[in-house]
């Protein structure tokens, strides 16, 4: 279970929208939120010496943490700050290694990322590099309020560990949600479902058994009398599959696994899992190993 959190802000609703997830999520977390002055950061024209840079950077940047530390108090919580300096992704890499960081929450984009629905290049260098499980939010800080969570979760498993590492934190994390355990049955490439022959009948109709099987196994995993807990078996492409379920049944939130133990799974589940969370627009959560 997370215990030491990171939430890197940057002044946008994106970042803050990742702080409040976080409060709401994680209220008995060490909570950080961590603000870094990068190189390269839009100022007005008027500031064109590097002393004037600096001392505007260090003000922006105090300002960003201490909208945070309010954002905090406004759910009972507290935060502590950092402002940092250097490169945006590698200062976050760095202070997950040095804090012993548990967990990392970040806006998919912020103010100078390119646009949505594409991830911004610090999040997106972040999810790739960081030795810990990260939560992705696509929403502003308005967007998100309008939902309550944890909600409906969608858990997509694919019978590999990772994914079951991510059914386990569903269910141990967010107990009193309603979790969706999903699984795709996949057409064979460059098929849609839809055109599916008849000589490929047996071939999904085995695919489906197994998709069966494994949304079996999931739910023995999670057994608990306390879980509202249901499953989805769908078929089509996984990504797409997962994403369309989730826009069409209202769901707040998906928590996947990074990838798969194998590596054919690793390639498979790992594209999957960078598809879903750069296309997503809600928060998505990539589970790398047991839950904490």
């Amino acid at each position: 279970m997370p215990v030491n959190i990171l939430v890197p802000v940057d002044g946008s609703s994106h970042s803050f929208a990742g702080l409040v997830y976080t409060l709401v999520s994680f209220p008995n977390a060490t909570i950080t939120a961590l603000h870094v002055r990068g190189p390269g950061q839009n100022l007005p024209p008027e500031f064109d010496s590097p002393e004037q840079d600096d001392e505007q950077l260090q003000r922006t940047g105090d300002r960003t943490l201490e909208r945070a530390t309010e954002i905090a108090s406004e759910y009972n919580c507290e935060v502590t700050t950092a402002l940092k300096r250097g490169e945006p992704h590698r200062v976050i890499l760095e202070h997950i290694s040095e804090h012993d960081i548990d967990h990392v929450v970040m806006g998919s984009h912020g103010e100078s990322s390119v646009a949505h629905p594409f991830l911004g290049h610090v999040t997106e260098a972040v999810v790739r590099r960081a030795p810990v499980s990260t939560t992705i939010i696509p929403e502003s800080r308005p967007e998100l309020l309008r939902r309550e969570f944890p909600g409906r979760i969608l858990v997509p498993v694919d019978g590999s560990e990772q994914s079951l590492a991510a059914l386990e934190y569903a269910a141990d994390r967010f107990p009193e949600g309603r979790i969706t355990i999903f699984h795709a049955v996949a057409p064979p490439l460059g098929y849609e479902i839809e055109a599916i022959d008849e000589g490929l009948g047996d071939f999904i109709e085995n695919l489906t058994k197994r998709g069966e099987t494994i949304l079996d196994s999931a739910v023995q995993t999670i057994e608990d009398d306390d879980l509202v807990v249901e499953t989805h078996l769908g078929h089509g492409k996984p990504a797409r599959s997962i994403i369309d379920y989730a826009i069409e049944n209202e769901v707040d939130q998906i928590i996947m696994g990074s990838q798969g133990r194998s590596l054919p799974a690793r390639i498979i589940l790992g594209s999957v899992a960078d598809t879903v969370s750069r296309r997503s627009t809600i928060p998505v959560t990539l589970i790398k190993g047991r839950p904490v």
